[in-house]
């Protein structure tokens, strides 16, 4: 309504057409010039209006007083003050007070001036003084300033953000130029590496270049000699001694005075160009009368050693050894101050080794490392320089072997955590285990990881770059360690990380949570699966989680079970106090299945198990002639799917699945290749102590990548060579093998709903399908013999 009054407000006037009146061209006027067109013409009169547009213009004007006039006469009647001229402030009012200084007629105002004009007169105004104070001081501010402290209006509301980079590309700079480093070194041996080049020096550094050169040359031409061998031994059906790995036994008797006896075997792959052999070698302790004040350095270093782990090359295969012949000698010896029971290689990092020990400790050696000399001083090895200032060599060559530049230290041990934290008998305490609350366990953080023996050490296949160890005692405690490599300007450093532990006896029924653990086999190509045995018999373990979910199988692997007649809480007790009339002793996983598990039994039988099921695939009773007299050890060949070894004392026995299902193909006397001390015996002869029949080794076999078995027997061990059909393999299937699906159309039981894949090299697919084929046909607890 106010906008439309608004607009009413302005008063509509029309102009009006009046007539102008003409100026009279005769009138004489003097102020005043015309101008005429230079026609001479008049200029011509305006037109007058027209009378009917006239008489309509008047009466709109008379229309719009009209309005105007009703408009003004409402807002007088609602008694409005608002002028027709009103703007949109016009309803603004100050709040100020309002001083009316033209107003002199009140009292108050003439009081005022006539106090101001007395003021005047008494001249008081001219004494006033002005002072000032600054109330407040403010100095100009540069726009950088203000965008700095961010107190400006403009500047007020801004956020400020920052990134940090660079750290990270440092780092990685400097590891991928350690690592090159070490490889250059390794690989790349020159003149002068690690010494000043100097021209009057080159004599002197040949002998250091020669023995860097050398053993990369003798692994060259090796390599071509086994390619020979194996192409042309196809017609060679005869087993054969290629390596005998063993001790000097004037070593023994003069330095130790005790039979030595196999321990462990491990491979070493292409160690300075080739697989070297693994051998642990420990003895038991015998009274020595206390070496004199002139004795030899390496009789005083010998005295307090328990074990040593002799490295041994593999090369040669193309000659058979025979069987008068002497051992080789050890390249690299690892000595040890207290006796160890297990040994192993790092998947993927060659140069590393690690061993368990009876005190409960794992221990590192690096075999970059340089080796060095035995001496009598207190830091037990020096330079082989040094060492050569100190006395003369023995004139015996095979004790003037040991003498050299072969020794490797530890550069690391977990004896830190080798110590049990349940102190004063009490078997009631509860402490975490890997997560895991258990009665009378130990805790990885802390305090100690393993109290008792470890009797096993293994090493997982390496996964993404890196692999796991496993390490298990007599009390069936498992732990788990990764290795860290940290490189240095000066040196490498090699540890052990702890990644966590578990009872295997936890929430069993045993005295003292006492499991009689003895080995483990880890599941191929992963680090989470594994398999223990025990007086208990085969325990399977995930270590991700302790509960048993549907893709890990059963816990318990069994050649009976035991049924009862109530099946209640009782029985289930009953049935976990009842004993185990089974007694595994040894384990193998076949590399081409994902649990395809072999084991050995200490009473003579072998089980072929499907990890997935509780009962075996297969069953052979009585399998193993010399048990349980002696202990035994299996192994999967990794060429041929479908051949396995089996060592119980001086025999071994080769397994083709392909050939035969009820007895071995193979049976090899060891005493005819193990050489004339092996032959000896291990009794009290030749002044030697007898040892302890009674603990078994941990394994007694091991089998190489090209399918060679390397066995201890008698304190040595020996690399044998196959016939080419137990090591090639099989280009068809056999005549009583063909492929396709079997007869009674039985599902493959190794290829479940939860079967994991495993990579098959393409030339063994052929042979694991045979190998599935045959057992897929098999009923479960079938007895071959």
């Amino acid at each position: 309504v106010d906008a439309d009054e608004d607009e009413e407000e302005e008063e509509y006037v029309p102009l009006s057409a009046k007539p102008s009146t003409p100026v009279p061209i005769d009138a004489p006027k003097s102020n005043l010039v015309s101008f005429r067109p230079s026609t001479g013409s008049r200029p011509a009169k305006t037109p007058e209006p027209d009378a009917s547009a006239y008489s309509d213009i008047k009466r709109a004007v008379e229309t719009e007083n009209e309005r105007l006039a009703a408009m003004t006469k409402r807002q007088q009647h609602r008694g409005s003050d608002v002028s027709p001229d009103k703007s949109r402030n016009s309803q603004y009012s100050s709040a100020m007070p309002k001083w009316n200084m033209t107003d002199k007629s009140s009292p108050r105002s003439k009081a005022a001036l006539q106090r101001l004009k007395d003021l005047r007169k008494m001249k008081l105004l001219e004494k006033l003084s002005v002072e000032k104070v600054e109330l407040f001081q403010q100095r100009p501010m540069k726009d950088i300033s203000l965008f700095l402290a961010g107190k400006s209006l403009k500047y007020c509301n801004l956020t400020t953000t920052s990134c940090q980079t660079g750290d990270d590309d440092m780092d990685v700079g400097v590891m991928t130029d350690e690592v090159w480093t070490d490889d250059k070194e390794a690989q790349f041996p020159t003149l002068n590496m690690g010494q000043s080049s100097t021209s009057d020096g080159e004599a002197s550094q040949l002998l250091p270049f020669l023995r860097r050169v050398l053993p990369l040359f003798e692994a060259s031409m090796s390599e071509s000699r086994q390619a020979q061998a194996v192409s042309g031994s196809a017609g060679d059906q005869q087993v054969h001694s290629q390596a005998r790995c063993g001790v000097a036994e004037s070593f023994t008797s003069t330095f130790i005075g005790a039979r030595v006896c196999v321990e462990d075997i491990a491979i070493c792959p292409q160690w300075y160009g080739a697989d070297h052999a693994l051998v642990l070698y420990s003895w038991p302790e015998v009274q020595r009368p206390a070496p004199s004040a002139g004795a030899n350095s390496l009789e005083s270093f010998m005295r307090p050693l328990r074990s040593m782990v002799g490295l041994y090359p593999l090369l040669a295969p193309s000659s058979a050894i025979e069987g008068g012949a002497g051992p080789m000698r050890p390249v690299r010896l690892l000595a040890a101050f207290c006796r160890l029971a297990s040994v192993t290689v790092v998947s993927g990092r060659s140069h590393l080794v690690v061993g368990g020990s009876e005190m409960g400790s794992l221990m590192v050696w690096d075999l970059r490392q340089k080796p060095r000399c035995p001496s009598s001083r207190s830091e037990g090895l020096v330079h082989s320089e040094e060492a050569a200032t100190e006395g003369a060599l023995s004139q015996d060559p095979d004790i003037a072997h040991f003498e050299g530049p072969i020794w490797h230290i530890t550069v690391f041990s977990t004896d830190l955590f080798a110590f049990s934290n349940v102190a004063g008998g009490d078997d009631d305490a509860v402490l975490p285990v890997g997560g895991h609350a258990r009665k009378g366990g130990v805790e990885l953080g802390g305090g100690g990881v393993h109290s008792v023996e470890i009797c096993c050490v293994r090493c997982s296949d390496a996964q993404n770059g890196d692999s796991l160890i496993f390490a298990l005692d007599v009390m069936g405690i498992v732990s788990f360690w990764r290795v860290l490599e940290l490189a240095n300007v000066s040196h490498n450093s090699v540890k052990l990380a702890p990644q966590g532990s578990l009872s295997i006896a936890q929430g069993g029924r045993l005295l003292g949570d006492f499991l009689g653990a003895s080995y483990i086999a880890i599941h191929p190509q992963q680090q989470a699966q594994f398999v223990v045995t025990s007086t208990t018999g085969l325990r399977q373990i995930n270590r991700g989680h302790t509960a048993t979910l549907a893709g890990d199988g059963p816990r318990h692997l069994e050649l009976l079970r035991r049924s009862f007649e109530d099946d209640d809480e009782q029985s289930e007790e009953l049935q976990e106090l009842c004993p185990s009339f089974d007694h595994p002793c040894s384990a193998a996983f076949n590399p081409f299945f994902p649990g395809l598990l072999l084991t050995a039994y200490s009473e003579g039988d072998l089980a072929l198990f499907d990890c997935s099921l509780c009962v075996p695939v297969t069953h052979w009773a009585g399998a193993i002639s010399k048990a349980p007299k002696y202990s035994s050890s299996v192994a999967w060949s990794p060429q041929r799917p479908c051949v396995f070894f089996v060592k119980c004392g001086s025999t071994l026995d080769v397994w083709d699945l392909s050939e035969k299902m009820h007895s071995p193909s193979l049976s090899i006397d060891l005493d005819n290749y193990a050489g004339l001390a092996a032959r000896a015996g291990d009794g009290a002869s030749n002044g030697f102590a007898a040892w302890d029949s009674a603990r078994a080794a941990c394994a007694e076999l091991y089998v190489d990548a090209i399918g060679r078995p390397v066995v201890a027997h008698n304190g040595t061990a020996v690399l044998l060579g196959l016939p080419a059909k137990l090591t090639m393999p099989l280009l068809s299937a056999p005549a009583g093998h063909p492929l396709g699906l079997p007869e009674n159309g039985a599902a493959d039981r190794l290829t479940g709903r939860f079967a994991r894949t495993v990579e098959v090299p393409e030339m063994c697919t052929l042979e694991r399908d045979v190998l599935r084929q045959i057992l897929s046909n098999l009923q479960p607890l079938q007895a071959g013999l």
